[in-house]
């Protein structure tokens, strides 16, 4: 018992290390392609100035209504930025664990009594934790700045 408590908080820590530099790498990279063109050093193109005809016809009303303000709960969600690596962390988890229990099934003898019980209740907190981490991005791309 002693042997599966120690490698399973060395696999946690390897896990959770591996997971968070994979998601800052991510992240770094995504910051690299999105970021706007005025920090990339690239200069913004002046507006062209409208012609009065189509200053009267941005006056009238058009058929889109103006798009609404985010609720509350949105923004909120939208400012959390631990959703996605803990979602990540349970996922690998959930694989390893899932792993180990097949590896317990081929051997002889059975499995500890609550191990199944275990990697169940993992498999729900990372489908959890998934499922908020696709409302933390969809959050963020309904705040987004225009």
């Amino acid at each position: 018992m002693a042997y599966v408590l120690v490698m399973g908080g060395l696999a946690l820590s390897v896990s959770f290390t591996l997971g968070w530099i994979l998601w800052r790498a991510a992240r770094w990279a995504w910051g690299l392609v999105a970021a706007p063109p005025a920090r990339r050093g690239v200069k913004p193109r002046a507006r062209a100035r409208k012609a009065p005809a189509a200053r009267k016809a941005a006056a009238r009303p058009s058929a889109k209504p103006a798009p609404r303000e985010p609720w509350g709960l949105t923004r909120w969600l939208s400012r959390r930025h631990s959703a996605p690596p803990l979602a990540s962390l349970a996922l690998i988890l959930y694989g390893l664990t899932r792993v180990a229990e097949f590896g317990m099934t081929q051997r002889p003898l059975s499995p500890p009594a609550g191990y199944h019980r275990l990697v169940d209740g993992l498999g729900w907190l990372a489908a959890g934790l998934l499922a908020l981490a696709l409302m933390n991005l969809l959050a963020r791309w309904r705040c987004r700045e225009e």
